[in-house]
């Protein structure tokens, strides 16, 4: 039966919830994410307060969370490591316009899956949406 919804899941649109307090990146994600037939954004969330909450309700989870490190409120990577703690399905790629070598280590520590500049092109967020969710990570 496990089996079956592996098999089921992988043709379906690889769902995404962003997270972001900025209203308009998230405008722009999920229109991003519209152009891919691949992809769907399932959610936006502006803080990442009620995120451990919002996966658990959502039926299936996300796939991939796309989740800006720096927001007012409870703090991303803190509520990244509960995630990581729990045996959720979700897979997390930060994103940040901070991206030195201290601050990636943060961020792998806490259990990211990858992470993504905001100084990027749109398209290397939908390579690392798609890298990630064939199980690779995803590091500059």
């Amino acid at each position: 039966m496990k089996a079956n919804t592996i098999t089921s899941r992988q043709t379906l649109p690889i769902g995404v919830l962003c997270v972001d307090d900025n209203a308009d990146m998230l405008e722009m994600m999920r229109m991003l994410l519209d152009t891919e037939p691949s992809m769907q954004c399932v959610g936006c969330l502006l803080s990442a307060d009620r995120l451990i909450r919002r996966i658990a309700d959502m039926q299936p989870p996300p796939q991939i969370i796309l989740l800006d490190a720096t927001m007012p409120g409870e703090d991303p990577l803190s509520v990244l490591r509960k995630m990581s703690d729990r045996p959720l399905a979700s897979r997390t790629i930060v994103f940040s316009g901070y991206d030195d070598a201290e601050f990636l280590s943060r961020v792998r520590r806490a259990g990211a899956w990858g992470f993504v500049s905001k100084r990027d092109e749109p398209d290397a967020f939908l390579s690392a949406i798609r890298e990630v969710a064939a199980g690779r990570q995803v590091w500059p």
